[in-house]
């Protein structure tokens, strides 16, 4: 049952169907902090547009102060620059006024600039035709190198309008032959530290990733220490973008995307279309919520700036947004249904599970009463037990008896030398298989326990104790004995080995093991099988043992043993 609802859960791990957003090529930590940053400062926009309307009205009222021709010029043309991505109908009333107080002042020049100026708003506002036919008016070998600039970057803007509301897919470039020329005339004589320096580089790149990487290498160092703030900052960014899509570096071109909607909100543009691209971005990655938040912003911008088009395109993306919003709901509410089955499943398994548990709970308490029974009757056999070891304690003091008479009686048998060491080893014998008797009389009641399932009676019996301790007992005494027999036989024995390796006991009252086993030889057990037997240890033990020391002998080995028979001198 334990693996059945481990099985259940890996199943709704492994079919849980994803609900976060859709990993995207363009996402990366940075933008996603960005991201946050841009949602910072939409949240501001308001404010920011505040002030910009406050400096408005304040040129506004020199303008509207002013009599002299000349100033009056230079303050529409500020207003103008205000009002150029700001409000599209307020900025082309300020060029016409500006254009009619250059033509009273004679100033061909400064009617050229306002042509330039027009030619952007008309642009920007979708009228495609007309602005080309307002630069097309204009004669390029009059023009300053400022106003060339100025030109360039007018053909451009056309340019990139066209591709954005045209959209022609068999288009092999961003922009015509005819504005590349106007961007390598421009690139000729421009200087680093010019405005246009970083928009002209970038243009004249977007050709393939080659003369991307190029640009980028060349437009990148200037952003740095950019503060992304004014309209100049948001178009730089966004060719940068342009050229990071063309090198394939997606998360890049996110990245200037964002900072170039950010200078855009700063500087209160309206004309503003990176934020466009980037809700298309978020969109394709899932981003619902966000995007509809940045349509809905480029949306109110385009419908402030009177920019007709740009409220078409932004309406077909708005519509683009919340068919997937719509289609991402109905996979959402799939989702969820097949997740309330898998629930349903779950739990019904779960219910199982309790049951069955239940159930398990029963059949363990029936086993614990039984278990008590068994105890009970455990504690009865324990009881008997301690009865049999009270009664084996009796017998082992009635053969200590036994024992001390035999010793008694074989003082008395001292005319016979032969006779006495005999009747030694046979009392050691009769030792010995009286502890092979009592351990074999300690297994049988174990395996009557184990029989019996009495799981403390047969820990308390297994215990090789009781024999462990006769043996030692044994051996302390044969020890004793054939010491007293034999006072002299450990030095007696050393002089059958060579020098070093002499054998010293613990005691002057107790026996090594090998010296044991040579006792016992001495006394005429020379059966390796029957050594191993007296002593309880293995015949393997006595034979590496006895071979050992005929290894260590000063003389000949094979005659070593016969040589122990001869040890020693009886003192009894």
């Amino acid at each position: 049952m334990p693996r059945l609802i481990l099985s259940i859960i890996g199943i709704t791990l492994l079919f849980m169907p994803a609900v976060q957003a859709q990993t995207s090529v363009y996402l990366n930590d940075e933008n996603r902090s960005l991201l946050v940053a841009l949602d910072s400062l939409l949240r501001r926009a308001p404010e920011i547009d505040f002030h910009k309307e406050a400096s408005i009205a304040t040129l506004r009222s020199k303008y509207h102060k002013t009599a002299d021709l000349e100033t009056k010029y230079w303050l529409a043309n500020s207003l103008y620059d205000e009002y150029a991505a700001y409000d599209s109908d307020s900025a082309m009333t300020y060029i016409d006024r500006a254009a009619v107080l250059a033509d009273k002042l004679g100033r061909d020049d400064l009617k050229t600039d306002m042509e330039l100026n027009r030619a952007y708003i008309l642009s920007a506002t979708g009228m495609l035709t007309e602005a080309d036919r307002c630069l097309s008016r204009l004669d390029e070998e009059k023009m300053s190198n400022a106003q060339l600039h100025k030109f360039t970057d007018r053909a451009i803007f056309l340019a990139s309008h066209r591709e954005q509301y045209i959209n022609n897919p068999k288009a092999t470039s961003a922009y015509p032959a005819r504005v590349d020329s106007l961007i390598k005339d421009a690139m000729r004589n421009i200087r680093p530290d010019d405005p246009y320096y970083g928009w002209f580089m970038g243009w004249g790149h977007l050709k393939n990733k080659e003369e991307a990487i190029k640009a980028i290498n060349v437009v990148q160092p200037l952003m740095e220490s950019c503060k992304f703030r004014s309209r100049d900052d948001a178009l730089n960014a966004w060719v940068l973008s342009k050229l990071y899509e063309y090198a394939g570096d997606m998360p890049n071109k996110l990245k200037y995307l964002i900072l170039s909607a950010m200078a855009d909100i700063h500087a209160s543009v309206k004309e503003i279309a990176s934020l466009e691209e980037v809700a298309i971005i978020l969109c394709d990655a899932g981003d619902f919520e966000r995007a509809n938040d940045y349509i809905n912003y480029a949306y109110n911008c385009a419908n402030h700036y009177k920019s007709r088009v740009r409220l078409g395109r932004i309406a077909g993306l708005k519509e683009k947004t919340l068919n997937a919003i719509y289609n991402h709901s109905q996979r959402q509410a799939e989702q969820n249904r097949f997740m309330l089955g898998l629930l349903i499943c779950v739990v019904l398994v779960l219910v199982f599970a309790m049951l069955f548990i239940i159930k398990q709970m029963r059949q363990l308490a029936r086993s614990r009463h039984a278990l008590g029974r068994a105890n009970i009757e455990l504690k009865q056999r324990v009881a008997e037990l301690q009865q049999t070891r009270t009664e084996l304690d009796e017998s082992n003091r009635q053969l200590a008896r036994m024992y001390d008479r035999a010793k008694n009686d074989a003082s008395k048998l001292s005319a016979n030398n032969e006779a006495k060491e005999k009747y030694i080893a046979n009392i050691f014998t009769i030792c010995s298989d009286y502890i092979t008797k009592l351990d074999d009389f300690r297994k049988n009641i174990y395996r009557m326990i184990v029989a019996r399932r009495f799981d403390e009676l047969r820990d308390l019996t297994k215990s090789p104790e009781l024999s462990n301790s006769e043996i030692k007992e044994l051996y302390a005494n044969f020890d004793r004995i054939f010491l007293q027999i034999y006072p002299d036989f450990v030095s007696d024995f050393n002089t059958l080995l060579r020098p070093e390796e002499r054998i010293e006991p613990r005691s002057a009252e107790s026996l090594t093991t090998e010296l044991r086993i040579y006792a016992l030889v001495r006394l005429g057990l020379n059966d390796s099988v029957k050594i191993a037997k007296f002593l309880h240890i293995s015949v393997q033990t006595v034979y590496n043992t006895r071979q050992r020391t005929r290894n260590k002998a000063a003389g000949p080995r094979d005659a070593f043993a016969e040589a122990v028979t001869s040890l020693g001198k009886s003192s009894i």
